[in-house]
């Protein structure tokens, strides 16, 4: 990449495509997609807690950014807090339990579609596809202001809208 402004988006592209290719692979298994949220900034979350996290690093030579992508998601292993293949069984009477191969080629799949997006039209092309995964939408927050020159902080407490 060239732009330097629009390379921290990347991780947004990433987390987007990897929560539908987890849901994208339980549909095309008969199963109910498992509603995987994104919280901003890199983290995926099922049912209130973790399964999954990006990081994205980026290097510059020649006059443009590499950027790489470690991904790491929880298919199988309860611990520390539930896996997919734990809330499939939850949620369903199937048996089937996701593998990561099958995770990670409709991965590559979404990530190859939702990156031409984003390079041909910018972020905002994703946005509202984002914004629907986005795990803070509806949610409520304190915000925190310290006014210049002043001792007291004043708490508001605010409802995060997407428009």
């Amino acid at each position: 990449m060239e732009d330097g402004r629009v390379v921290p988006l990347v991780q947004y592209v990433v987390c987007l495509a990897m929560a539908e290719a987890i849901n994208d692979v339980c549909l095309r298994n008969g199963i109910p997609p498992l509603n995987v949220r994104i919280k901003w900034p890199n983290d995926l979350y099922l049912d209130g807690l973790k399964v999954g996290g990006i990081l994205c690093t980026s290097t510059y030579t020649s006059k443009k950014f590499n950027v790489s992508a470690g991904i790491g998601v929880n298919v199988s292993n309860e611990k520390p807090t539930t896996c997919l293949n734990a809330v499939i069984q939850r949620l369903t009477s199937v048996a089937y339990q996701l593998q990561r191969e099958d995770i990670m080629a409709a991965f590559f799949n979404k990530f190859e579609n939702y990156y031409d997006i984003f390079q041909s039209q910018g972020f905002q092309a994703l946005e509202e596809l984002y914004y629907k995964t986005w795990l803070h939408s509806g949610q409520r927050v304190i915000v925190q202001e310290k006014k210049e020159n002043q001792d007291q902080i004043s708490e508001n407490v605010v409802t995060i809208q997407v428009n």
